[in-house]
Formats: C-alpha cells, sequence, structure tokens
C-alpha cells in the first residue's frame, strides 16, 4: 500500500498500459504515489484497476491509438482538464508484427513507425507544455534490445525502436532542464510479444540460459527501472538509455 506522504506525487500517463510491461509499470507507479493515466486501444483489466485502487490511487482509462495525432491531443487535453497536469509520461505502446524485409509492405512498415516512433513523438509533444508550464516533469521511453541488435523479421520495429532512442537524446536536449528524459532498455522479456513470434513457454526461458545472468526479464524489471528514473534519485540523470537485460547487452 502507498505511503501518506507518497500519494500526492502527482499523474502519470502510461501508453500501452493495459498489459505486460506496461501494466507492471502502472502498478508500480501507484504504489510509489501516482495517479495513472491509461492510454491504449484495450481497456485495462480488472485485476489491474483493482491493484492501483489498493495502492488508494485513482486509475483512468482513455481509448486512444497514439499514432493518432487528434485522438493523442484530445487525451491530453481531457487528463489536464479533468484530472490536472501530469507530471510523468511512460511511451510503452508499441505493436511487433513479425515479417521478413522481403515480405513487408510498406503499409505496415509505416504503421509500426506511426505507433511504436511517432507515438512517442506525439505523446511527450503534447505534454511537455503542461510539465514546462508546471516547472518539471519526467518522461521514459521503452525501447527495446532490438534497437542495438537488429532483428530478423522485425526491421521494422529494430528501426522504429532505434529512432525512440535518438529521439530521447533530442528531447533531452531540447526540454533541458526542465522535463527529464530518458529511456529503458529491456531484453527478453516474459510478455505475450516473444509468444506472438512463435516462441513456446519452454523455448522462451531456454533463452535465459545464453544470458549472464542466466534468466529472462520479468515486467517488474522494467517497471524498476523506470521508477528509479522518475525518482528524485534520477535527478541528474538525462538523455541516457539504460539496459535491463540481464547482460545480454553490455554497452
Amino acid at each position: 500500500m502507498a505511503n501518506d506522504a507518497l500519494t500526492l506525487k502527482g499523474i502519470a500517463i502510461v501508453t500501452g498500459g493495459s498489459g505486460g510491461i506496461g501494466a507492471a509499470i502502472c502498478r508500480t507507479l501507484a504504489t510509489a504515489g501516482y495517479d495513472i493515466v491509461v492510454f491504449d486501444i484495450m481497456p485495462p483489466p480488472t485485476l489491474l484497476c483493482n491493484s492501483i485502487e489498493n495502492a488508494r490511487q485513482r486509475i483512468l482509462y482513455l481509448h486512444v491509438d497514439v499514432s493518432q495525432e487528434e485522438q493523442v491531443s484530445a487525451g491530453c487535453d481531457y487528463v489536464i482538464k479533468t484530472w490536472g497536469d501530469p507530471v510523468i509520461l511512460i511511451n510503452n505502446a508499441a505493436i511487433y508484427p513479425r515479417a521478413l524485409v522481403t515480405e513487408l509492405d510498406f503499409v505496415l512498415w509505416q504503421r509500426v513507425l506511426d505507433v511504436n516512433l511517432g507515438g512517442t513523438f506525439l505523446c511527450s509533444r503534447s505534454v511537455a507544455p503542461a510539465m514546462i508550464r508546471n516547472g518539471g516533469g519526467v518522461i521514459v521511453n521503452i525501447a527495446s534490445g532490438r534497437a542495438l541488435q537488429g532483428a530478423r523479421k522485425g526491421a521494422h520495429y529494430a528501426a522504429s525502436k532505434a529512432g525512440v532512442l535518438s529521439l530521447t537524446k533530442s528531447l533531452a536536449l531540447e526540454w533541458s532542464p526542465t522535463i527529464r528524459v530518458n529511456a529503458v532498455i529491456p531484453g527478453v522479456t516474459d510478455t505475450a510479444q516473444p509468444r506472438k513470434g512463435g516462441a513456446s513457454d519452454a523455448e522462451l526461458y531456454a533463452r535465459g540460459d545464453r544470458i549472464p545472468l542466466k534468466r529472462i526479464g520479468q515486467p517488474q524489471d522494467t517497471a524498476w527501472a523506470v521508477e528509479y528514473l522518475v525518482s528524485d534519485r534520477a535527478a541528474y540523470i538525462t538523455g541516457q538509455s539504460l539496459c535491463v537485460n540481464g547482460g545480454s547487452i553490455m554497452q
């Protein structure tokens, strides 16, 4: 349960917050004292809503396709008018439909970039004026190890996430010192995404044998990294990308 001293921290918007890593981030930030706004095309499950309410925080779900400028603007305006100015934005929404480059049509290529990179841009641009007006805020962008390694059947996804890393640095430069902007780079994580690529549970967990810390990531691992980056303990950190991958990629 959230500490009484933490219950007035403010409003955190989490895109793609209804499942997987996004849901873990929502729960973790609620426990830390933030009210949670979820931008997603799927509503959050009852279990997630209950866990946030048990932390004595509010949760608001808005149906927002982050690739659509009008929906993002309307969603941010609604949050500001009804709840107030957000102090945290977590850009987590992403899609990863597998396809070889030779089979990848431009419509799908563009859709992936529109959601993964365009959505990060649109949401960041929409919340920045409120954060600047209030004298500060924090944005954390969820990238991927594929941005550093590339991906077979995932050129569109890898390119979009590499763009997120570059955008993170550009936003950190433009909005300093008022808004801190960082990225988290998860490695293989126990979510629905790798299973959609055809991996069985056994195959997914076997990947941990090739990781120095001998396991795949859990959504909570990324959520804890996000919690740190939005906290005052990370007050001197901006424009950085934090790998959370058990050592599978070392920089």
